[in-house]
């Protein structure tokens, strides 16, 4: 695999499939981990504010776990989107032009109260790309 794309959201869930993902990657391949926040329509938030915190969230989270994975012979990107989760990873991969989708089968989220599993079942059936769930 020389492009895998790992949705994180922070939860033990995105970290297995982050584990599973560095296992698996070509010595000269990129994983890219994505934080999908919801947009605040999504999220029945009331303000602008809190979208900005909950942005600012993620991209801290996706910094702190690149930073603690350190130097390897692969590239870890990090990339933080508003949307649609499912539909975000789904279109985010394609652009990219991932070898592979990898995802948490179900987890409390950091960024969001939404079900982790019902995400992945909606990668798995709608994306164009191969999927990996990761229990």
């Amino acid at each position: 695999m020389k492009r895998i794309l790992v949705g994180f959201d922070g939860s033990e869930g995105s970290e297995n499939a982050l584990n599973k993902a560095m296992m698996i990657i070509n010595e000269d391949g990129e994983i890219i981990l994505l934080a999908v926040i919801p947009t605040p329509s999504e999220q029945n938030l009331l303000d602008q504010k809190t979208q900005k915190l909950l942005k600012k969230k993620a991209h801290n989270l996706i910094d702190i776990v690149i930073r603690d994975i350190g130097y390897h012979e692969y590239t870890i990107a990090g990339m933080v989107e508003e949307g649609d989760v499912a539909a975000k990873i789904i279109d985010i991969a394609n652009k990219l032009n991932c070898d592979l989708i990898v995802l948490g089968s179900k987890g409390a989220s950091e960024l969001g109260n939404y079900p982790i599993g019902s995400i992945a079942n909606k990668v798995v059936q709608y994306a164009h790309k191969p999927v990996m769930i990761v229990r």
